[in-house]
């Protein structure tokens, strides 16, 4: 058991990044339809965290994880105590999953943290789950059916999904991966038909937050690009990149007053009366309801709760009950966080955080635009979890948020993919065999889209997943797709000399090779290692 989780870690976590989707268009059936508030989310999302505790510890025998499991689970035992104490166990449920919710981040940071050098996420799941929570709210968009965003006056809608702002943050941190594929992609019509639905998707759920994602993305991706055309001084990619973008604001100035964002502005204006935009500053009142949506308002009522309370709870969190009653989320993370669990609980929430980010930017990547995008992703959850929440405190979102940050980390343990047909050498037992097998039946009506979805399948777990891969087989088409989006470094090997070679950044052979790009190395160098 423990050498199958060994050999399939990166895609057991890559198959529950995946199934997010699901698992949220589950839970949201559970609460509309059966009104059930102990989610299948919650249970299933708990699973995986003890599933990822067990792994960390007994698996990868990473026992200096006891340190942290031991200060977790003091704090929670002191948590309960005073919602005991203090609340009279009122509603300890309600308090408990909640307790659960927020601290399903730091202790599946941690967890996966130690165990970094053996995972690695594709590129390519990130975007994937991206894809099906569009799909997922398009498609019953089209048909005119699914939930709305917002129970009154404001208008949206978010399929069967239940929580506006989760969705929201999902698809907002996901923004920059989606600009890596595209940028990537040699494929226009299928890059402009994912930008069209996305455009749609985040212009009719009604909140703000992933329109705003998206315009601090594009800011800095066309930064990037300007960058490097200075660079390479490529001036006239300036001046397109620049008309191309007065002709997207004319589109989105000519289509946004026709979505549910501009209708949510509309009502919001009118029901605040502000009739000029001076109004929105010069009135606190009117500020807060209009950019923060009242968050400033429920922070000064959850800091007098906070005042009020025992120094114990000060120190260990006030909870999310109210004389028996849920109180209403300020949903502004750091603030949440403080007020509910105390002064240390944030310590050791935050503490952890920052420790985790602290050494992965230490030993961080090459910069690269696909480096870059992740770092606008981090950007993001800085910025969000102040400002529209949910964040850091949603499992949904937050295994995410870990799996971000950990894309950014700079591993030791190098991952090498050889291609090859078929291979009959003798193999070190650190080596893993995976075989992509084509079909051939008979009847070759299927064939060809069965192969097709089989490499789709293939490449959603292995884009971009590997520091440098070497073709066996250059010669063969499939072998070179694989090839060209499995690693950014790729090689090929050769036994003879050959002048027809496809292009890559390195050539392994036994003799030196002419009129080939990339560097060339000899098998001897191959064999004693390179760089």
């Amino acid at each position: 058991m423990n050498s199958f989780i060994k050999r399939n870690l990166s895609y057991i976590i890559m198959i529950f990044i995946l199934l997010g989707p699901i698992i949220d268009l589950l839970t949201g059936l559970c609460l509309h339809l059966f009104e059930i508030k102990l989610t299948v989310g919650i249970f299933i999302r708990l699973l995986f965290m003890l599933f990822i505790c067990y792994t960390s510890l007994f698996v990868y025998d990473k026992k200096k994880l006891l340190i942290p499991y031991s200060l977790f689970f003091v704090y929670m035992i002191l948590y309960v105590l005073g919602i005991i104490v203090y609340k009279d166990g009122l509603g300890l449920m309600t308090e408990v999953q909640g307790l659960i919710k927020v601290f399903y981040f730091p202790i599946l940071l941690v967890s996966l943290f130690s165990i970094r050098e053996n995972v690695s996420i594709s590129p390519m799941t990130l975007f994937t789950t991206l894809f099906l929570y569009l799909i997922f709210i398009f498609v019953p968009l089209l048909l005119g059916i699914g939930y709305e965003t917002y129970e009154i006056t404001k208008a949206g809608t978010l399929g069967f999904y239940n929580s506006a702002n989760e969705i929201s943050g999902i698809i907002s941190l996901l923004t920059p991966i989606m600009f890596i594929i595209i940028v990537e992609s040699k494929k226009i019509i299928p890059s402009m038909i994912l930008i069209i639905m996305y455009l749609i998707v985040i212009l009719m759920i009604g909140t703000k937050t992933p329109l705003l994602s998206l315009m601090i993305t594009l800011g800095f991706a066309v930064l990037y690009f300007w960058i490097h055309s200075i660079k390479a001084k490529k001036y006239k990619n300036i001046a397109i990149s620049l008309g191309i973008i007065m002709i997207a604001v004319a589109g989105l100035i000519c289509i946004i007053p026709k979505t549910t964002f501009y209708q949510n502005i509309e009502v919001h204006l009118k029901f605040l009366k502000v009739d000029e935009v001076e109004d929105i500053v010069e009135s606190e009142k009117v500020f807060d309801h209009f950019i923060f949506s009242q968050r400033l308002t429920f922070k000064r009522h959850r800091l007098k709760d906070y005042k009020k309370a025992s120094l114990y709870q000060k120190a260990f969190g006030i909870g999310y009950l109210k004389k028996g009653k849920e109180t209403k989320m300020i949903e502004m993370d750091y603030f949440d966080i403080l007020y509910n669990h105390g002064l240390i609980g944030f310590i050791i929430f935050f503490g952890t955080f920052i420790y985790v980010v602290y050494k992965v930017f230490m030993q961080k990547k090459a910069f690269t635009f696909s480096r870059y995008m992740f770092d606008v992703s981090l950007v993001l959850i800085v910025l969000l979890s102040f400002f529209t929440g949910h964040i850091l405190v949603s499992p949904a979102v937050s295994l995410l948020v870990i799996i971000i940050i950990l894309s950014l980390y700079r591993k030791n343990k190098k991952r090498i993919l050889l291609i090859a047909n078929y291979d009959e050498r003798p193999l070190e037992k650190d080596i893993f065999i995976k075989e992509l097998n084509k079909v051939s039946y008979l009847d070759k009506l299927f064939v060809k889209d069965i192969n097709y979805f089989k490499q789709g399948i293939y490449k959603i777990f292995n884009y971009k997943n590997y520091d440098l891969n070497i073709n066996y087989s250059y010669h063969d088409v499939i072998c070179n797709e694989i090839m060209n989006y499995s690693a950014d470094t790729t090689g090929i090997y050769v036994k003879n000399g050959n002048d027809k070679l496809v292009e890559s950044d390195y050539v392994i052979c036994d003799k030196k090779i002419k009129n080939i790009r990339g560097k060339v190395y000899t098998n001897k160098d191959f064999l004693g290692g390179f760089r």
